[in-house]
Formats: structure tokens, C-alpha cells, sequence
């Protein structure tokens, strides 16, 4: 199986009774319009399905891993990456949503509105030597599009920060010049099933 040097990915967390606050349904019943659940947006997968994946197999000694995260699942993501066989380092990117306006987006939740998304970055091996720019910003501000589409930016300062090493994204939508891709929304590169 191909063996990577980055690993991007955008695990699709389950939220089981959390609900996705925000884009209410209108015109329907008060239970209804309570807010829909983040599974009926997109195919989501369980902690522990997330966890198994075969992930150690496609990656080279030295790896570094970008693994965006919500804050609400910000103690199982570090759980995914050590069980990927990575440590954590820390948050490569912040991602502050904007509108299409330019506005900072707010997602209602049970406790501050939410206008972020976090990557988190974890390595194996030695990746510094792999490093080719020490200017990369944490810092994204970017349009909110798609629910759960995230910046092309990100990728494109991946590729700064590390050059033309081999890498993949996992639960890709898209295919990207450059990158390997796996998910179940395209026509993937490699198979990662057990």
C-alpha cells in the first residue's frame, strides 16, 4: 500500500444526541423546528470506527498529520490521533468563519456562539526536516460555504509549510492537483477499508 508523509484529514464526527445548533428549519412544528442533527446532513462515523482505521499502514516513518476538530470533540480527537499512532503537537490552524459578506459567522450553541474551527497538528517520526517555511499563519479567515467544506487555503499552506512530499486527504469531497484522495463522496486513490 502507498505510504504518505502528510495526512490531512476531516474525520466526520458523530455527534449522537449533540445537535447541530443552528440552520433552523422553518415552517414546521415546534418539535420540528427544534434544529436538525448533523447526520442528516452527511454519512457520519462512530469514535471508535474513526479510531480503527488502517491509518498506521499508509503512513511513512516520519508523518505529520493536520486533523480539523470541533471543539466539542476536541478530547476525542487527540484520542483519534494517538490511536493513528501520532502525538500531538498542536493547533495548526484556526479557522474563523466568515459570511459571504465578510461578517463573522455565529453558530447558536448550548453555551457561546460559535464563529471557529480548529486543525489540529500531530507528528511521527521527524518532520521538522521536512519543513520547508517557518511563515505559515494559524491564523485562517475564510468563507463559511458549504457545510463543512473547509478553506482551500489550508491545503495550500500545507503544501508551503512542507513542499512536494507524498500526502492524502481522508474524507475528501474533492480532488485536489497534488494530493491523494479517500472518502466515500469520490472516486478515491487508495483503499482503506480492513
Amino acid at each position: 500500500m502507498k505510504k504518505y508523509k502528510i495526512i490531512y484529514a476531516d474525520p466526520p464526527w458523530q455527534y449522537g444526541s449533540k445537535e447541530l445548533y443552528g440552520d433552523k428549519v422553518k415552517n414546521k412544528t415546534k418539535r420540528e423546528n427544534r434544529f436538525r442533527k448533523i447526520e442528516r446532513i452527511y454519512d457520519t462515523m462512530t469514535i471508535k470506527d474513526i479510531k480503527e482505521l488502517p491509518i498506521k499502514e499508509i503512513t511513512e516513518d516520519n508523518c505529520a498529520l493536520f486533523m480539523w476538530c470541533t471543539d466539542s470533540h476536541l478530547k476525542e480527537g487527540i484520542e483519534v490521533m494517538e490511536s493513528w499512532g501520532f502525538k500531538y503537537k498542536t493547533i495548526a490552524f484556526v479557522w474563523i468563519k466568515k459570511t459571504n459578506k465578510g461578517n463573522t459567522y455565529k453558530n447558536v450553541a448550548p453555551w457561546t456562539l460559535k464563529s471557529t474551527e480548529i486543525c489540529l497538528f500531530g507528528t511521527k517520526g521527524t518532520m521538522t526536516k521536512y519543513k520547508k517555511d517557518n511563515s505559515i499563519l494559524q491564523l485562517v479567515e475564510a468563507e463559511r460555504t458549504k457545510h463543512s467544506k473547509k478553506p482551500i487555503e489550508v491545503s495550500d499552506r500545507i503544501e508551503k509549510m512542507f513542499g512536494d512530499i507524498p500526502k492524502i486527504e481522508l474524507f475528501a469531497r474533492n480532488k485536489k492537483n497534488g494530493w491523494d484522495i479517500w472518502g466515500n463522496e469520490v472516486e478515491s486513490d487508495i483503499n482503506l477499508t480492513k
